[in-house]
This record gives C-alpha cells, structure tokens and sequence, in this order.
C-alpha cells in the first residue's frame, strides 16, 4: 500500500506535507508510512478516500483495478442500486397513528422501501421521532 500512496502523492502533484495537509494528517504520520516504519490505519486509509473520491477503493486497498474511478466500475464502499417498490393502495392500509402525522425532510434522500419489507407482517407497538434538540415524540398506533 505504501508503494501506492506514493503513486497517489506522484499522480496528483501534491508533496508528502501538502497531501498530509488535504487528507488531514500529521506530516509524521506521512514519513512514517512512506519510511516503512508504519502502516497505515483503516482511518488514514478513510480520509485518504473521503479527500480523494475519484480514488478506486479497490486499488487503493488491494492494488487491484485501476487507481481511479470510471463510472462503471463498482466500488467497495458504493451504496447498493436499491430501486423502490410499489406501495400498496392507501385505501388497504390506511394511517393508524392516533396523533398528527409528522413529514419528515430528507437531507439526503434515498429510496422509500415499503413498510412490509421491514415488519414482516409484525404489528407495529411505537414509533419514536428523535428531534436534533434532544427531544422526542412516541406515536402509538391506535
């Protein structure tokens, strides 16, 4: 892998201080890797590829595949194609929540699995909304 991350340095141009820098390392951390001394952490590994996106995971772990990513090719820490299925009919299954329904913002959105994929025909007993300020509501389904 040190051989890599030289070839990663090499590639984009940057010195051992400025990629310490854009991945936020130490410079020890750096000379110590390239020196052999260490190796380096699933962390270090982690920033290099959070500073890096278009770094192949694969390569950058295994040396296999090419260094940078192509559009087609997965990666090991790609999110799976999850396409959303159909939901039934509101009329076959209406709301049963005595309060308020509450619509929740997606920051970052993601496909809506319907709700038997993960009750399994269990009967819901609460649902709890956690708010950022701490607090939180209980809703029981009546």
């Amino acid at each position: 892998m040190k051989n890599r991350i030289v070839q990663l340095i090499n590639s984009e141009g940057l010195t051992s201080s400025k990629f310490a820098d854009t991945i936020g390392v130490q410079r020890s951390s750096i000379s110590h890797i390239l020196s052999g001394r260490n190796n380096p952490s699933l962390d270090f590994v982690q920033k290099i590829l959070s500073s890096f996106p278009s770094i192949s995971p694969n390569w950058l772990i295994s040396g296999t595949g090419e260094m940078y990513v192509t559009q087609n090719s997965p990666s090991l820490f790609q999110e799976p194609d999850i396409k959303p299925t159909p939901i039934e009919s509101q009329a076959n299954h209406p709301p049963k929540l005595n309060k308020e329904t509450v619509s929740i913002p997606r920051s970052n959105p993601e496909p809506m699995l319907e709700m038997s994929a993960f009750t399994s025909g269990k009967q819901i007993e609460k649902v709890v909304v956690f708010y950022t300020d701490k607090t939180f509501k209980e809703y029981n389904p009546s």
